[in-house]
């Protein structure tokens, strides 16, 4: 079954032949000694099969020892991992129930084994085995066996907040009845992004999976494709010294910070850019024979990112992105970087890529982010003219040392959502508060003053720069403030983002908390958990918030929390007429 040990002839590759005669007993001594150390793992090799000369990458450690452990230290690598005592990081001891919709969950380690039983409210009780997991940085999802397939399990567990939690407090829908909505077959979705060359095996006729993977997690074979012909070539020491001496020598491997700009951005947007088949029939090859794209090819030949305006027969991913077709989840980095200027209008060897900022071999495991990409030292690579601090601040309108002189706060603001947390956009752009009165985007401008109107912003705006915005002309209706505007209109995404913002450090707490309370009487779970989250920020000592109680425990904290945080008839008035405007409509994530 998956990552399956392989069988297979060995591989031919294209390394220089070194002739006995040539040299001394001595030397043949320390050759045998490197090959011996050296060989790969040739059972990984399969000709004519889709991962064909895709190795393992513990083949990679014995030349590479310093990137296989950094590597090592990376949220890619235990991505997707068999469920053990060292891969598994939710309480299946104490803190092991969760009571949501009618079903008590109960998770229990027996031994080395872990399960999860499911009593649900008319006596039935599942008891189901974990076998895989899923991530292990902000949640953790589970994978169980049904006959040839791997099922995700409707529970996961919250890293960061320590607890359980129901999918469906994860994604953008309401409470709703269907406790089993979000379970998912990992073998014709997950698989395709969180492991190495995919191979669901789908047979159309029995519609049967017998999936394999080149590598569970997202291993070395992700970037740099297939290193077979590399590592055959790697066991002769002259072509090593070659390599050496003549840098720019083909290794037989990719290195995605030699690619062409457009190419090295195709191996991250290859997951970070989800995607359909291209042409969309390709879909009954790729899902029968495997995913055909390799690192270093172009992506679009065998894929196309999705976008706002695709559709997949009667399924629309218009809600997946703003209405000016920005991504406002995380998954499409991809898409938002290629409608950026700096990457589109970059010189060739000065394009904005993924690499300028991120880097799978240093800076910190949460972000693959190097400390001096954390400032504003990308920006001002390009822009040095804003390097004083005099120029700065004219460029800005704020101190030289206010956050409103960072970089990534205006031109990459934190309007996208991703596995329970809210993320900076990777479409580089302008802050425009006009963007929230036509298109309907939050704009970075407000995202900072929450307590500010989309018109004041617009003022501001035509104030400090008045050639690119000469006029400030707003609809009333954006005449109040934007951070309780957006926290009770507009559909679970935007309600989201608002609650973040509101709880930043910043922000005046006294202001902010009764409206955050009434935030918490929303029917998105994943709307209430910022809530709660930003109270909790801003140093709430009220009742507990749990987003996912019944709704009898939620209104008995809300109508305690009201006689602390005492919101005044008009502050309740105001919400009443903000939820008029709200959509509620179901966002499918997608990751």
């Amino acid at each position: 079954m998956a990552d399956r040990e392989r069988a297979g002839p060995g591989y031919e590759g294209g390394g220089v032949v070194i002739r006995p005669a040539l040299f001394t007993v001595a030397a043949a001594v320390v050759v045998a000694v490197s090959v011996l150390a050296l060989r790969p793992d040739y059972s990984a090799v399969r000709r004519g099969a889709e991962d064909e000369g895709y190795l393992k990458s513990d083949t990679c450690l014995s030349c590479h020892p310093d990137h296989t452990a950094s590597w090592r230290k990376t949220f890619h690598r235990t991505m997707t991992q068999d469920a053990t005592p060292q891969s598994v990081v939710g309480d299946f001891t104490t803190e092991n129930r969760l009571d949501y919709l009618g079903v008590s969950a109960t998770m229990e380690r027996r031994g080395d084994r872990f399960q999860m039983t499911l009593a649900h409210s008319d006596g039935r009780a599942e008891v189901v085995p974990v076998v895989r997991t899923v991530g292990s940085r902000r949640i953790q999802q589970y994978l169980t066996r049904v006959e040839d397939r791997y099922v995700r399990l409707p529970i996961a567990y919250h890293i960061e907040e320590r607890r359980w939690i129901s999918l469906n407090g994860s994604f953008f829908y309401p409470d709703g009845s269907n406790y089993l909505q979000h379970q998912a077959v990992w073998d014709l979705n997950c698989v395709f992004c969180h492991n190495v060359k995919a191979q669901p095996h789908f047979d159309w006729t029995s519609r049967k999976v017998d999936t394999e993977v080149a590598e569970l997690g997202i291993a070395c074979g992700a970037c740099h494709g297939r290193t077979a012909t590399h590592v055959q070539a790697a066991l002769s020491p002259v072509t090593r010294t070659a390599w050496r001496l003549f840098p720019s020598r083909s290794r037989h491997v990719v290195n995605p910070e030699e690619l062409p700009s457009e190419r090295s951005m195709m191996v991250c947007g290859h997951c970070h850019g989800q995607r359909v088949p291209n042409p969309e029939e390709k879909i009954r090859s790729i899902l029968s024979e495997g995913d055909p794209f390799d690192a270093g090819e172009d992506l679009t030949s065998h894929y196309r990112p999705v976008g706002r305006e695709t559709r997949i027969g009667s399924y629309s991913f218009e809600s997946r992105f703003w209405a000016d077709g920005s991504p406002r989840l995380t998954a499409y980095e991809y898409q938002g970087l290629v409608r950026s200027a700096c990457f589109r209008k970059g010189e060739p060897g000065h394009r904005l890529t993924c690499l300028t900022c991120h880097d799978m071999h240093a800076g910190e495991p949460k972000g693959m982010i190097r400390a001096e990409n954390k400032g504003d030292g990308p920006c001002l690579s390009c822009h040095p003219a804003l390097a004083p601090a005099a120029a700065l601040t004219t460029h800005t309108g704020h101190e030289a040392t206010s956050p409103g002189s960072r970089c990534y706060a205006c031109h990459m603001p934190r309007v996208v959502y991703g596995v329970m947390s809210i993320h900076r956009t990777h479409e580089i752009t302008v802050p425009d508060p006009g963007l929230t009165v036509r298109p309907g985007v939050p704009n970075a401008c407000n995202q900072c003053h929450v307590d500010r109107s989309v018109g004041w912003s617009a003022r501001a705006a035509a104030r400090i720069w008045p050639r690119r915005f000469p006029s400030a002309t707003v609809d009333p209706r954006f005449e109040v403030a934007e951070g309780p505007r957006s926290l009770f209109s507009g559909d679970a995404v935007q309600r989201s983002l608002a609650a973040e913002a509101m709880g930043a450090p910043h922000v005046d707490r006294a202001w902010a908390r009764p409206f955050l309370l009434e935030a918490f009487d929303d029917p998105y779970p994943i709307v209430r958990f910022f809530a709660a989250r930003a109270l909790r920020s801003s140093g709430w000592g009220g009742p507990a918030l749990d987003y996912l109680g019944s709704h009898e425990e939620r209104e008995r904290s809300l109508l305690l929390g009201r006689g602390l945080a005492s919101p005044s008839a008009d502050l309740l008035e105001l919400v009443e007429r903000f939820r008029k405007e709200r959509v509620d409509v179901d966002i499918e994530v997608g990751e």
